[in-house]
């Protein structure tokens, strides 16, 4: 039998989901499945264990406010500078990692030519985002898309960038046109975080 196929990106994975009920640490199990669910580990509250969200339903969510955000313009110029930092802390390990795999002896040819091709996709990217008739809300959000699911810790990233941490109550699930969902708490960074963070700051 093969392995099953893992269907989310972990993208929570840099950020404190916890429950909204005792404040313990989730985590989605069981660990290694294809579709876990978020489920409290300390379990203090009998609420705790009706506090359960299947991983892929929460990231879904968590990505949907996210790009509303990136939608806004006044969210841009912030974003693109936590984008173009995270852009060039890769770019300056992807050389390093070159300069030591071409000094290197024994190193496959298609190793190192592997790597140059990400560091010149690097680049790309760096340079789009240093171009402000290129730049776009719309095209933050076909990054999200397209190029981020190629490299989900990026997506990871992001998510870092604007929450500081994530609760999840029970509840009943929403409609499926509703645009909040009442069991996830989101706490926003503010603008002014010393820590860099974006958002628009408190909770939703």
């Amino acid at each position: 039998m093969s392995d099953s196929v893992q269907q989310w990106d972990d993208i929570l994975a840099d950020l404190l989901v916890e429950c909204g009920h005792c404040h313990g640490p989730m985590s989605p199990l069981p660990a290694g499945a294809a579709e876990p669910a978020y489920e409290c580990l300390q379990k203090a509250h009998d609420k705790c264990t009706q506090a359960t969200m299947p991983a892929l339903e929460l990231e879904d969510y968590v990505a949907h406010q996210v790009l509303g955000e990136m939608a806004k313009p006044a969210v841009a110029d912030a974003l693109t500078q936590a984008l173009l930092t995270m852009v060039e802390t890769d770019l300056s390990t992807l050389t390093e990692d070159l300069a030591t795999r071409d000094a290197l002896d024994g190193v496959p040819a298609e190793q190192i030519e592997a790597r140059r091709r990400e560091l010149h996709a690097e680049r790309r990217t760096l340079n789009r985002f240093m171009d402000e008739d290129t730049f776009s809300p719309r095209w933050l959000a076909e990054w999200w898309d397209h190029r981020a699911a190629e490299a989900p810790h990026r997506k990871r990233q992001l998510c870092a960038s604007f929450f500081t941490r994530i609760e999840l109550l029970a509840g009943p699930a929403p409609e499926p046109d509703a645009l909040y969902d009442d069991r996830v708490v989101l706490h926003w960074k503010t603008w002014d975080d010393p820590a860099g963070g974006t958002g628009p700051g408190g909770t939703q």
